[in-house]
């Protein structure tokens, strides 16, 4: 006579085999959630960029140091990372001004530089597309 498997060792076999499926499930969700949430924070990043807007609410310049005051005109916070300079030639004027500097969202911050004779500048900031350009007549 043939005997079956016990019921215990049946229930048991059933849980082993219910925790080594869920294992597996959960793994793999794991790694597909962080991939999606990598790819959603850039997404927001661009989204912000996209609403980000800052303008040169007014400058001045002595010949020696310009005077620059900038409003952000949005909520999203920016980073200014470069200031660049240019002669009456367009030509660069070096070295570029690394900034790292903080302008809130809607706030307005002021900024000087020792800087030589230029033509015009441009402001660039953490957001590749949002950027501030001025002449010298704007801050003489």
């Amino acid at each position: 006579m043939i005997k079956g498997i016990s019921p215990l060792v049946a229930a048991v076999i059933l849980i082993a085999a219910t925790m080594s499926i869920a294992g597996i499930l959960s793994f793999w969700t794991t790694g597909f959630v962080k991939s999606k949430l990598g790819v959603a924070k850039n997404e927001t990043e661009e989204m912000r960029c996209l609403n980000a807007e800052f303008k040169l609410y007014s400058g001045s310049y002595d010949g020696s140091t310009l005077y620059l005051v900038l409003e952000n005109t949005r909520s999203y916070d920016l980073t200014l990372t470069e200031l660049y300079l240019f002669n009456i030639d367009d030509t660069l004027i070096e070295p570029t001004t690394s900034l790292n500097e903080e302008l809130e969202g809607s706030s307005i911050k002021a900024l000087n530089r020792t800087v030589s004779n230029f033509t015009h500048g441009i402001i660039k900031t953490n957001c590749p597309e949002v950027s501030v350009e001025f002449t010298y007549s704007q801050v003489a």
